[in-house]
């Protein structure tokens, strides 16, 4: 009855627990990141407790099987998460995208200038993620087959990776290019682009999560929303936050961000492109269905 008692107390009184976010401290999860050190959750009420991962595989694995109440993640690792799970995890809302997000980089005395001079090349990507779905919808339009080439590669190994020719190319989501290009390891030859997709970035919920925190939740689209205005409004200013974040120079940031576009929401735009990679992946047999991204998408 005390536990009770207490319970009641707690709800009356406006306590919950801290919302953990399981993030990327990488420029796409810009919004997040300008949104925690603006303090735009607190000016909410939102206690955040952010938890820092280097890939969606890895934010996807915290939400699924660990503590995350909130994570973000590239459309692919999204979109496997949805078709393996939903309705237990969904989709909350976009955070922005980017058709040249993805960078195709070989050494820079390599002859190779595009995707299709890599057949039968030594290609790291890190798989199950936004660049590796990427990947094969462009390797398909283009008409060349890249699987047996594609090496499961951490981003944080690509630059020696790539120095030390034990790989031909990288090919990874901003920042990897841009840092990449800067220390002078690489050359930028391609992007993923061209293909009708903007690879939107995506912000993920436990379903449980959305319904105990269900009082936050406009909360935490108005602290994002906040944050998106800020980015588009104070680009300067947004390139230094995310570059303290980060660890990145602050040159490389504004390089790696000017590949991106930050919007809150769900368009037309978007949800065509998640229609179009679910559609694929499904195709290739990297889902065992399409998914309705209307039906996981937490109301």
């Amino acid at each position: 009855m005390r536990w009770i008692f207490l319970m009641v107390i707690a709800v009356n009184l406006g306590w919950t627990k801290p919302l953990v976010i399981a993030l990327q401290d990488r420029v796409v999860d810009a919004v997040v990141i300008v949104a925690i050190e603006k303090k735009f959750f607190e000016a909410e009420g939102i206690e955040i407790a952010p938890k820092r991962f280097t890939s969606g595989p890895a934010t996807s694995e915290a939400l699924i099987f660990g503590d995350a109440d909130i994570a973000t993640m590239g459309d692919t690792a999204a979109l496997i998460a949805v078709a393996k799970y939903c309705p237990t995890i969904q989709i909350l809302t976009a955070l922005g995208g980017g058709e040249k997000r993805h960078g195709v980089v070989v050494p820079v005395d390599a002859s190779a200038g595009s995707l299709r001079d890599l057949t039968g090349k030594k290609i790291a990507v890190k798989k199950g993620t936004s660049t590796h779905g990427g990947v094969m919808l462009k390797a398909k339009a283009e008409g060349i087959a890249l699987d047996k080439e594609l090496m499961d590669l951490e981003p944080s190994l690509m630059a020696s990776a790539l120095a030390s020719k034990e790989v031909d190319a990288v090919i990874a989501s901003e920042p990897t290019p841009s840092v990449l290009v800067e220390k002078g390891i690489g050359k930028r030859i391609e992007s993923l682009d061209g293909v009708g997709n903007t690879y939107p970035l995506l912000l993920m919920v436990k379903a449980s999560s959305f319904q105990e925190h269900a009082s936050q939740m406009n909360g935490v689209l108005k602290a994002l929303e906040k944050a998106a205005k800020f980015i588009n409004d104070s680009p300067e200013e947004s390139a230094q936050i995310v570059s303290k974040f980060s660890k990145l120079s602050v040159g490389a940031t504004k390089e790696a961000m000017a590949y991106h576009f930050y919007r809150i929401g769900i368009d037309a735009t978007t949800q065509a492109s998640l229609v179009k990679m679910a559609e694929f992946l499904h195709d290739v047999k990297k889902l065992s269905t399409v998914v309705d991204v209307g039906q996981c998408t937490a109301h």
